[in-house]
């Protein structure tokens, strides 16, 4: 699993369509697929012929935590695929998290309990999904949402829009609408990146689920094979936090 550079401000989202125009040499605008940086935990699922076969935390990158039995407690997360012939082979990656209201909640029962309350949202979803006991992560308000892919066999997207769209046709949970606003946005060249970065800014605090920024993809999944990746990072991809 890949690791993303990070920003902290529009003008690097300004050099990053810089940088990809100038791999990919061309002058007109590229389109780009942009959705929200959500203040959790990295997951991969893996379905073998629609069905939830592993579940793996991000770990180093390339060995991760088998949770895979906590994982099929999440009500979120479907056990079989939603499709009537499934790939033989889908690895789903995405976050898992707690939204506030839940996490509020949860404190107010650790602190009834006299049992230790947790610092933040991102800390009770992470401790959550490593209990031993799997009841209690089942006990737990625990939410998913898929964005990104490992191998999908038998089946060919041309889009991170596309694919993300069959993710929910699929029954995994994806970035909706808040307030009308679309959380996942199509948009062309860098000056509509960053009006997304400020719309979704604008938007944070209103949302049920934590998040500290935006992900900024090159849509064609062609592109992004073209563009590749350095040392651990895609050139196809960049995230950019809020201070």
């Amino acid at each position: 699993m890949l690791s993303l550079t990070n920003s902290y401000s529009p003008e690097d989202l300004v050099d990053f369509d810089t940088r990809v125009r100038k791999v990919l040499n061309t002058e007109g605008p590229v389109e780009y697929l942009c959705e929200l940086k959500f203040d959790g935990l990295a997951l991969e699922l893996i379905y073998e012929k629609g069905e939830l076969t592993r579940a793996l935390t991000r770990g180093d990158g390339s060995v991760g935590e088998d949770v895979t039995q906590n994982v099929k407690t999440i009500r979120a997360i479907p056990l079989t695929l939603n499709d009537a012939n499934p790939p033989s082979l889908a690895e789903i990656r995405g976050e898992v998290l707690m939204f506030k209201k839940d996490f509020v909640k949860l404190n107010e029962t650790q602190d009834d309990l006299g049992l230790s309350v947790f610092a933040n949202p991102r800390n009770a979803a992470a401790g959550t999904l490593r209990q031993l006991d799997s009841s209690i992560v089942a006990s737990r308000p625990l939410r998913f949402f898929a964005y990104s892919a490992g191998v999908i066999e038998d089946r060919e997207f041309k889009t991170q829009n596309e694919l993300e769209t069959q993710f929910g046709e699929w029954g995994l949970p994806v970035a909706g609408e808040v307030g009308g606003m679309h959380l996942r946005r199509p948009v062309n060249g860098a000056e509509e990146i960053v009006a997304f970065y400020h719309d979704i800014e604008k938007l944070r605090y209103d949302l049920p689920f934590e998040i500290d920024g935006i992900v900024v993809k090159v849509n064609s999944l062609r592109l992004q094979n073209d563009l590749g990746i350095v040392a651990r990072s895609p050139r196809w991809a960049t995230a950019a936090k809020y201070k």
